[in-house]
């Protein structure tokens, strides 16, 4: 699952689900990339927009179900979501890395 190449050795960096999706490191250089701020913006917005889905289809599919069932499903349908949304926008180019900036 390749997200972006690097600018220095052209390796493809692949995301994280669990690590997270905010920096990355190219395997090859070891050169730290991250995401622009309008960028991160936009990334905040994703997992926000997923609870909301998770819960309304919830509210739909699991009318009769325990609390603890439908907890189950909001947490795991929003995480899966927030996975995929989250590689799809950086597929299609709403959320762009840029060259993390050292600190001195």
């Amino acid at each position: 699952m390749m997200i972006h190449i690097c600018e220095n050795c052209h390796t493809p960096i692949s995301m994280k689900i669990i690590r997270g999706n905010v920096h990355i490191c190219c395997p090859g250089c070891h050169q730290a990339y991250c995401l622009d701020q309008k960028s991160i913006k936009r990334y905040m917005f994703i997992p926000f927009l997923c609870v909301i889905f998770a819960v309304m289809t919830s509210m739909h599919f699991l009318k009769d179900a325990s609390i603890d069932i439908k907890t189950i499903y909001i947490l795991g349908v929003s995480f899966v979501l927030a996975a995929l949304f989250t590689w799809l926008c950086v597929k299609i180019g709403i959320l762009k890395y840029e060259k993390k900036k050292e600190n001195k």
